[in-house]
């Protein structure tokens, strides 16, 4: 093999190299990352329908609840609905047997058409009266949610525990009202 054929083929096997790293440059990766995003739209387009057909699949027990839960609304009037709310509260503190060491409420209007009933607590308790208490809550037949709530020891060996918390009562517009 002669000088020239050797530059020949160094040349061809450069410019090959050249030509292989522009085509993974510009052809193959871009690929592979576009058929990854793809996927995961994918991925994601199938959970959003799996959520769906399991919305789909609830949706008698689903309309049901809410059913009942414009049953249940709170009265129209903001005395009644204060008074219906405390009363739940009030059996909440005695089915659990915790000491409540403040409570305040407050209305928030939405943007969506409903108002909602906050309350603020701190009370005390042990962890099985504190558990009671959000369990008494979370089923009772009023609509009321449990926005947040911390737990705190008050001991060094944790049996006597403070509960913080936020709740609210749903108020949505009554039939034939132009107020909630």
């Amino acid at each position: 093999m002669t000088d020239a054929q050797r530059l020949t083929y160094l040349k061809i096997g450069a410019a090959a190299c050249a030509g292989l790293w522009l085509l993974d440059t510009f052809v193959f990766t871009p690929a592979l990352a576009a058929w990854s995003d793809q996927g995961q739209r994918i991925d994601a387009l199938r959970q959003k329908v799996d959520r769906g057909q399991q919305l789909i699949d609830r949706e008698d027990v689903i309309r049901r609840r809410f059913a009942q839960m414009t049953k249940e609304n709170l009265p129209a009037e903001v005395s009644a609905a204060e008074n219906v709310a405390f009363q739940a509260i009030g059996r909440w503190v005695r089915d659990s047997g915790v000491s409540v060491a403040s409570l305040t409420p407050s209305w928030q209007d939405h943007d969506e058409g409903y108002q909602t009933l906050e309350w603020r607590i701190s009370a005390t308790g042990t962890q099985a009266s504190l558990g009671r208490f959000m369990y008494e809550m979370e089923t009772d037949s009023v609509p009321v949610n449990l926005d947040e709530f911390e737990l705190t020891t008050r001991d060094e060996h944790g049996s006597d525990l403070a509960l913080t918390g936020r709740f609210s009562f749903l108020q949505m517009p009554h039939p034939g009202s132009t107020t909630p």
